[in-house]
């Protein structure tokens, strides 16, 4: 059985190995955190999908070029994750730097034809005004999704092919979550751990091995056998990230 993690950072974790052979998407946001996950792509075949891009809460556009290099190179298999973050103030006082960065990776991925892995908090209204462009993309990934199922159809109603993405929250019982789990069409969900990020109370971190926990919640939500859902999810990762195998990983 695979469990596929859409989301996950490999640089942040010691001694990351994929979870019984399943693929990860893992996202970097610097050249040095790139290099660590281009790392475990060699090291573990067909196990990592690499996605870079530039982090809305550090919208720094000089991580841009490079970027636009490995989309040029053919080495990542997605952008992202990027988006907007209103959650603090510390992040919110820098929108308009953020919306800077969004929309040249936004247009990349779109030249490049690469699927767009978003992050958003507090920011779905500013995500709806780029329906237009998200709808070119071969996909849109919303790690964490954090809105309703009337708001994720409300981007499948605008034609963007998204896929909604969920971990411990609906593990912590996170009431949107667990609805849009139960409610949303099988072929658009996704599931993650964010680790070694997202930790429940008592946490120190979250393992690559929680992604297990997070897909017998997704069978019991949906009623599901675990073979079921997981058989699912993995058909929903590849259609999205394609195979790791076809990227150009330097030796």
């Amino acid at each position: 059985m695979q469990y596929t993690d859409a989301h996950i950072h490999i640089a942040d974790i010691a001694f990351w190995q994929p979870v019984e052979g399943s693929p990860v998407c893992s996202c970097a946001h610097a050249p040095d955190e790139f290099a660590l996950v281009e790392d475990a792509a060699r090291s573990y075949r067909g196990c990592v999908v690499p996605a870079y891009g530039v982090h809305p809460q550090n919208p720094d556009g000089a991580y841009l070029p490079f970027l636009e290099r490995l989309l040029q190179e053919d080495r990542i298999s997605a952008v992202g994750e990027a988006g907007f973050d209103l959650y603090a103030p510390e992040f919110a006082v820098r929108l308009d730097a953020q919306r800077e960065v969004f929309s040249a990776q936004l247009e990349l991925a779109i030249r490049y034809e690469k699927p767009l892995v978003i992050h958003c908090r507090r920011a779905l209204g500013l995500l709806f005004r780029e329906a237009p462009l998200l709808a070119k993309l071969p996909a849109v990934v919303f790690h964490s999704f954090a809105g309703s199922p009337v708001e994720a159809q409300g981007f499948l109603k605008r034609r963007v092919n998204a896929y909604f993405s969920f971990g411990k929250p609906i593990l912590n019982g996170n009431k949107r979550a667990v609805k849009c789990v139960c409610e949303l069409p099988e072929n658009r969900l996704l599931a993650e751990t964010d680790a070694p990020y997202q930790t429940l109370k008592g946490e120190r971190e979250t393992l690559p091995r929680d992604i297990v926990r997070v897909y017998e919640e997704f069978a019991r939500l949906r009623n599901v056998p675990a073979a079921d859902a997981a058989e699912t999810i993995a058909l929903n990762f590849h259609r999205v990230f394609g195979s790791p195998d076809s990227l150009r990983i330097p030796l």
